[in-house]
């Protein structure tokens, strides 16, 4: 898989409150991004969610907007992490054709149901993604 760092949303971005992500991406400036196929979103927990009750959740949100300001005109969920989330968390979200109609994106974070002191997160958009399982040596498939 090959990640293009105008696609990227963030990088182990630290998340412990309400957060957009580090990164911009300005469709306007990037280029052949597989038209006609399909785009996912990509976001791997790097740093284990932490909280004191184990009962925090983190949503993650496609945010949309004409202007670099980013008061969205388009906001869709795409998944939620959970505290005991663990590092090398990866969540995949397949795109619509209408998750991407406007010239920026970004990702919101939003924590919830308590109080999140650790958690970093890497995010990216891509038309690949990496679905390689690595089984147990002399499986025998019948």
């Amino acid at each position: 898989m090959i990640l293009d760092k105008q696609l990227e949303f963030c990088s182990s971005q630290a998340v412990t409150a309400t957060a957009a992500s580090t990164n911009l991406i300005d469709f306007g400036a990037v280029r052949d991004m597989g038209t006609g196929t399909p785009l996912y979103v990509v976001c791997v927990c790097t740093v284990a969610m932490t909280d004191t009750g184990s009962d925090s959740t983190l949503a993650v949100a496609l945010e949309g907007d004409s202007t670099t300001s980013v008061t969205p005109d388009y906001t869709r969920t795409l998944f939620t992490f959970s505290a005991t989330s663990a590092a090398g968390t990866v969540k995949i979200a397949a795109l619509g054709p209408d998750d991407l109609n406007l010239q920026y994106a970004q990702l919101k974070f939003t924590p919830a149901n308590g109080n999140l002191t650790t958690g970093s997160f890497s995010a990216y958009l891509t038309t690949s993604i990496q679905r390689y399982v690595n089984y147990a040596d002399n499986l025998v498939i019948s």
